[in-house]
């Protein structure tokens, strides 16, 4: 123990002694800054039901985005979702699942603009993924890939149809398209008639009213290889016309009333049947375009 130390003289400042240097205090027991922070735990994170279902819809949505034409309209429609639910501080009621819900609008959003076997096919691929996201729990797994297998026949059935109502409609656009000149029912048979007796054979005016059945039709019934070729024989026995001839032509559809999907016009006692013949003197038309109200000739029949 030091001695008291005497005072000095009263005109000096008193000294005291130094306060020793602090020293650091020891580091704790927690973590070492040197140490990288937490790392982002997918399997745990995937493994959750609301990380599981976002998943699933995101990939049910990536599926369904192609048949719906890359429409950005669902997209955006879930992202107005979330927007809706965190004005309205509806996360914590929901406990987190409203970004799962938003991620769940985008696919039914897309589901407006596509079928049901696509449906059927983003919902399987859905619970596959959400089935290989919570390994080893395989069974959602199997079950989503059984019902893949199951929708993707459908969905490849669904689309041959379709290809086959196609390539039908296009057909059925061909001929229509051929129709550039029909006329309403009552001008079929002066048109046909207008064909054969001009100045000139016109086979563009006879044929381009006709549908490639009707075609191959009059050219058998006149023995003429196709239809420009009965239309130069048709034009060597074409007759005069005569105004009895113009009185005799049919009247067609009543213009007063709804258009009727098929008529058979009576062409027997015009020079049409007088130069292709009394096989083929009744002409069958079928109507093309409701609002127009014109038709198309689709076979001709004998006179009764």
């Amino acid at each position: 123990m030091e001695p008291p130390r005497e005072p000095g003289p009263p005109w000096l400042p008193e000294t005291r002694p130094a306060h020793p240097p602090s020293v650091p205090a020891p580091p704790g027991p927690g973590r070492d800054p040197r140490e990288p922070g937490p790392r982002f735990d997918w399997r745990r994170f995937s493994r959750s039901p609301r990380s599981a279902v976002g998943l699933a819809a995101l990939g049910a949505a990536l599926l369904l985005w192609p048949f719906a034409g890359f429409s950005w309209i669902p997209w955006l429609i879930g992202l107005a979702v979330l927007v809706v639910l965190r004005l309205l501080r509806l996360d914590g009621p929901l406990r987190g699942w409203d970004l799962p819900l938003a991620c769940l609008a985008v696919p039914i959003g897309l589901m407006v603009s596509t079928g049901p076997w696509a449906w059927a096919l983003a919902a399987s691929i859905g619970v596959l993924l959400a089935g290989l996201v919570r390994l080893p729990r395989w069974r959602v797994a199997v079950v989503g890939a059984a019902l893949c297998a199951v929708s993707g026949i459908g969905f490849g059935l669904s689309l041959h149809q379709d290809r086959v109502a196609l390539e039908q409609i296009q057909a059925r656009a061909g001929d229509l398209s051929r129709a550039g000149i029909a006329e309403e029912s009552g001008d079929i048979v002066p048109s046909l008639v207008l064909a054969i007796t001009q100045s000139r054979p016109d086979p563009d005016l006879l044929c381009a009213v006709l549908t490639p059945p009707a075609e191959e039709q009059l050219a058998r019934g006149v023995g003429a290889p196709d239809c420009p070729a009965a239309a130069a024989l048709l034009h060597e026995r074409r007759p005069a016309v005569t105004a009895a001839d113009e009185e005799a032509m049919p009247r067609g559809a009543d213009p007063k009333a709804p258009p009727p999907p098929s008529l058979v016009l009576d062409a027997c006692a015009t020079p049409w049947a007088e130069a292709a013949g009394a096989a083929l003197g009744r002409i069958q038309v079928e109507l093309v375009d409701p609002n127009q109200r014109t038709y198309l000739v689709t076979g001709f029949a004998p006179c009764a």
